[in-house]
């Protein structure tokens, strides 16, 4: 008998939809995310040097081949949608250990030109990398900023009701006094 880890692998049908797909919206990103995953495998597979870029889902380019907005792809809008293409990001970044770990290097050492551009590669990584860290914090601190001038512009809407109300009420009892004051000085005249 011979043995093969077809047997026992379990293979998973990529076709089949989850529960969660109840709309065809949802159909159309589950599809694409497939598709993209499937690709980004067989590029994986195939290829020797790959960015990470390359060799991630990206949810924006999921959406544009969905024919949706981004904006649709946030983690409160589609959560499982998220969490699917975070499941595959990590599938395919294990394969991609996998394989980096099985490629046998000759021992041959690189040439000049292959160091450079080894190197510029790796340094345009490094740097847009970077450009993202700083993107995000850029945006978190632009955030906090925000939510904390709201906070005051709401407690001085809050102070600025307060003392309306209060001067109303001044005004009205204001207005009351005169009346009296001119009834009793109608009652004076007569």
């Amino acid at each position: 008998m011979k043995f093969s880890l077809d047997e026992y692998a379990i293979s998973s049908d990529p076709s089949k939809e989850p529960m969660w797909v109840n709309s065809d919206t949802k159909r159309k990103l589950f599809q694409n995310v497939c598709k993209a995953f499937e690709k980004i495998k067989g590029t994986i597979e195939s290829e020797n040097e790959l960015t990470i870029k390359e060799r991630r889902i990206i949810a924006r380019r999921v959406a544009i081949d969905s024919g949706v907005d981004p904006s649709l792809l946030s983690i409160r809008r589609q959560p499982e949608i998220n969490n699917l293409i975070i499941e595959k990001n990590l599938e395919l970044d294990e394969l991609w250990n996998i394989i980096s770990a099985t490629k046998y290097t000759y021992g041959k050492k690189l040439t000049k030109a292959e160091l450079h551009k080894k190197n510029i590669i790796q340094a345009t990584e490094i740097e847009r990398l970077t450009n993202l860290r700083l993107a995000e914090a850029l945006t978190r601190s632009i955030e906090s900023q925000i939510i904390d001038s709201h906070k005051n512009l709401i407690a001085q809407i809050d102070n600025l009701k307060a003392e309306k109300a209060e001067l109303q009420d001044r005004n009205s009892r204001l207005t009351i006094q005169l009346r009296q004051m001119m009834s009793s000085l109608n009652n004076i005249r007569n």
